[in-house]
């Protein structure tokens, strides 16, 4: 459903995108295999098999603990935070998007 309803967005290049970069989107697994290991083992996937140096995850939901623990685990740090308006974080529960960098050793 999201590639029907994002095309457009899939599909857009980047504007400004940091040359040797990756970017890691759309990262979920499906409830009976959540805490498994599944999303650990393709995001480590995508680093060991891709000829990026740099991976960011844009847009993180501040309030979305088990990703950002997942995130932080896997040694993605925090570089950018986007404040949501207080009429949409009282709406949704969520304060900020996080952007999150991993830089290969």
């Amino acid at each position: 459903m999201a590639g029907i309803f994002l095309k457009k967005e899939f599909e857009s290049p980047y504007e400004n995108f940091p040359a040797n970069t990756g970017s890691i989107e759309f990262v979920g697994t499906a409830p009976e295999f959540r805490g498994q290991g599944v999303a650990s083992h393709i995001i480590k996937h995508i680093i060991e098999h891709t000829p990026y140096n740099d991976y960011v995850i844009e847009e993180v939901a501040d309030t979305n603990i088990p990703a950002m623990k997942l995130y932080e685990k896997l040694g993605f740090e925090e570089y950018k935070r986007k404040p949501l308006s207080k009429t949409m974080a009282k709406k949704n529960g969520i304060n900020h998007f996080l952007s999150l960098k991993y830089v290969k050793k």
